[in-house]
């Protein structure tokens, strides 16, 4: 009887066909992938654009506090509800209800959590195992970080149609495990004001943006500004520290 296999000729020419169809797939499947995100952000700014438009519209355009306290223990977050016994939790564990968001109502439940963060250099961090959207909303329009400040009008902006009330967003963390100096990672962030590192300009070096007269668009980096702990996840500002362009 006589036996049939590959030789080692048979072998190494198989790896190096497999090794070549690789290198020309993964390339197309991380520009397919990217693609695919840009295509989440696109949707979720719209319908955030959209919202704010009609929230505005209901409510004597008045914009709506960044963060307040809740009728129960805890806090009410622009995205969402999160109770006291949450916030004791580790990032990552904590979680929140978006259906007690102060955009409640003029939000759809298509919203989808953006991939976009596991295209940069480093590992993604999460805050909440609820879910994530990847967007800040402008302090400055929503009382500032705390909600102690004047909440904005719609009517007393110069230009609403260059005043960012969203934009894609993330921050650099090296503070908390398994974050280090050393291991520097990406987390969610969820405001944006004059003196935050902390917009995302995760699409080709642009961040996505939703404006206050409801149009959505693109906006470039401050590369002054840009996050040097992780350079390559591209996260900074619109302009320099302490500068309010496209914030009010």
């Amino acid at each position: 009887m006589s036996r049939s296999g590959f030789s080692l000729i048979e072998v190494l020419v198989s790896v190096a066909v497999v090794v070549t169809l690789a290198a020309l797939i993964i390339p197309v499947s991380k520009n397919a992938y990217a693609a695919s995100s840009l295509a989440v952000s696109a949707n979720n700014l719209r319908q955030l654009a959209a919202g704010t438009v009609s929230y505005l519209a209901d409510n004597r355009h008045q914009f709506w506090k960044y963060r307040a306290p809740g009728e129960e223990p805890g806090v009410v977050w622009w995205f969402g509800f999160e109770p006291t016994a949450s916030s004791s939790l580790p990032e990552g564990k904590r979680y929140f209800d978006a259906t007690k968001s102060p955009l409640e109502g003029y939000l759809p439940a298509s919203m989808r959590p953006d991939p976009s963060f596991t295209i940069t250099e480093k590992a993604f961090k999460p805050k909440y195992r609820s879910g994530y959207m990847g967007v800040g909303y402008n302090v400055l329009l929503g009382g500032g970080w705390m909600g102690t400040a004047p909440i904005q009008n719609y009517w007393g902006l110069t230009d609403p149609g260059k005043t960012v009330v969203f934009a894609t967003s993330a921050q650099v963390n090296t503070f908390q495990k398994p974050a280090s100096v050393k291991n520097p990672m990406i987390e969610e962030f969820y405001g944006i004001d004059q003196n935050e590192i902390s917009v995302h300009f995760r699409h080709h070096g642009q961040a996505m943006v939703a404006y206050a007269s409801g149009s959505v668009g693109f906006l470039p980096i401050d590369e002054t500004t840009r996050d040097k702990r992780a350079p390559n996840a591209a996260i900074g500002r619109f302009a320099p520290k302490g500068d309010k362009k496209y914030l009010e």
